[in-house]
C-alpha cells in the first residue's frame, strides 16, 4: 500500500508538471517587441512631420533663413552624423510655460492702443528677436558629432556645438548618463547651473534638465527632444567642472 500511495503521488506531480509544460508551449510563438527608435526620415521631415511639436521652431529656422548671413543654420539640419536637439513648442513659444523661450526673453514694445508707451512682455513672434539672436539660440542646439547611449556614459563632459567659434568657446553642452539602472540622459546639469537668468528665478527650473523623448535616430543624425531650452555655460562653469 505504501508504495502503491508514493507511486499515486509520483503520477499525479508528472501529469501536472506535463501540463504545465503544454500551457507554456501554447505561447511559443509569442513575439517579441520593442522600442522602434528609428525615425526612417530626416531630422527636418521629422520635425515637419510633427507641427504640434515643432512649429515653433521651424518658424526659427524659416526666420533666421531669411536673413543671407544665416544660411548655414537652416543647412545644419541637413547635415549627417552630429546630434540634434530638438526643442519643442513648450521648450520655445508656450506663453503658459513659465520658462519657455518667449516666456524668460521679454520684450520691449508699444502698449496696444498707446504707441508712445513703452511696455515689457512676453514674445509672440520671432521678428521680435534680433536674428543673430536666434540664429546662436539654434546653432547651439545641434550637438557635434554622435551623443547617444552607445557613445556616452556616466563619465560627464563637455561638448563642442556648432555654435562653437574662437570668439564663443563656451557653446559646449556637459552630458552624461546617470548611474542607474534608467541610465537617464542629462544634459547641462554641472556645477554652477545659474540660479538668475536675466532678473528671473530659474533656481529649480534648469537642473536635472533631460530630454522628453531621448535617442531618436534620424536618417542623417541623433535626435533628443527637448521641453526645455538651454542656455550657455560661463567660461568659469566649464572650468570647475
Amino acid at each position: 500500500m505504501r508504495y502503491l500511495k508514493l507511486y499515486t503521488a509520483f503520477a499525479l506531480c508528472t501529469g501536472i508538471l506535463l501540463a504545465g509544460c503544454n500551457k507554456l508551449q501554447n505561447g511559443y510563438d509569442y513575439k517579441k517587441s520593442f522600442y522602434n527608435t528609428n525615425l526612417n526620415m530626416s531630422v527636418m521631415d521629422f520635425m515637419k512631420s510633427r507641427p504640434d511639436l515643432f512649429s515653433g521652431m521651424l518658424a526659427a529656422i524659416d526666420y533666421v533663413d531669411q536673413d543671407p548671413r544665416f544660411k548655414d543654420v537652416k543647412e545644419m539640419y541637413a547635415t549627417n552624423g552630429n546630434t540634434f536637439l530638438l526643442l519643442s513648442n513648450n521648450a520655445l513659444i508656450n506663453l503658459e510655460d513659465a520658462n519657455s523661450y518667449w516666456v524668460i526673453n521679454t520684450v520691449q514694445q508699444p502698449y496696444p492702443g498707446k504707441p508712445d508707451s513703452i511696455v515689457t512682455m512676453r514674445g509672440s513672434d520671432w521678428s521680435q528677436y534680433s536674428r543673430d539672436t536666434i540664429a546662436n539660440l539654434l546653432r547651439y542646439h545641434v550637438i557635434k558629432g554622435t551623443q547617444t547611449y552607445s557613445t556616452l556614459n556616466s563619465k560627464p563632459r563637455w561638448v563642442e556645438t556648432l555654435a562653437y567659434s574662437s570668439s564663443n568657446d563656451s557653446a559646449r553642452v556637459y552630458l552624461y548618463l546617470e548611474n542607474v539602472r534608467e541610465a537617464n540622459l542629462r544634459i547641462n546639469n554641472y556645477n554652477g547651473v545659474p540660479t538668475i537668468y536675466k532678473a528671473t528665478n530659474i533656481a529649480a527650473n534648469w537642473v536635472n534638465i533631460a530630454p522628453r523623448t531621448p535617442d531618436l535616430h534620424a536618417t542623417n543624425g541623433v535626435v533628443h527632444v527637448m521641453n526645455r531650452w538651454l542656455f550657455e555655460p560661463t567660461r568659469q562653469a566649464i572650468k570647475d567642472n
